[in-house]
């Protein structure tokens, strides 16, 4: 799918700028970005409900293309280049790009536990670059979907549940305390 479609796709939904801060964010983290779009999905997920979280699911696996195509393009021409900055990035280092160099060479079926790992994204589409692998750009986006979805559906049900207790407002900042938690335990056990 390319970016005018993308475009045209979200605009005939009267999709909302919460879905395309999901869009830009996901194709920034596929790229360099070093937060994962889970949490604006978790957000959308808190805030409008789970239907509104599993599109935006949608939109971020389509949107995560840009940035895999960005990897591919720049570690095609640079690969040392590339792999020196990914290895600057917080939470990665040389062996976690070895690590998933290694389970790229493995196959779809490693990728895809791989993205349930905490193996950044662009570190499959690095390696993608390195192995001539131009049809990954194509599976970005069924590999990236089903974390997505595992988010909204259990953030959306999970806030679903809270309702009786806890209005909107305490919810997200619930959604916030645990991400700040998550990433500061994410930061402390990953390398870089």
């Amino acid at each position: 799918m390319t970016i005018a479609a993308l475009l045209l796709f979200i605009r005939t939904l009267g999709l909302t700028l919460p879905l395309w801060i999901v869009a830009g964010w996901s194709a920034a983290e596929a790229a360099l970005f070093f937060i994962v779009a889970d949490v604006p999905i978790s957000w959308i997920a808190v805030r409008s409900g789970t239907r509104a979280a599993i599109l935006a699911s949608l939109v971020a696996a389509l949107a995560s293309v840009v940035g895999t195509v960005a990897v591919l393009f720049w570690a095609s021409r640079d690969p040392a280049g590339a792999a020196v900055t990914m290895a600057a990035i917080p939470g990665i280092d040389p062996a976690l790009i070895s690590e998933a160099a290694s389970r790229y060479s493995q196959g779809f079926d490693a990728v895809l536990t791989g993205s349930f790992s905490g193996i950044p994204f662009k570190l499959f589409a690095l390696e993608a670059a390195k192995q001539g692998g131009i049809l990954f750009v194509f599976l970005a986006p069924l590999l990236r979907l089903p974390r997505f979805l595992a988010i909204a559906l259990c953030v959306g049900g999970i806030s679903h549940f809270l309702e009786r207790w806890m209005n909107v407002r305490k919810r997200l900042g619930l959604l916030l305390i645990l991400w700040i938690v998550f990433y500061t335990w994410y930061f402390s056990v990953m390398p870089g």
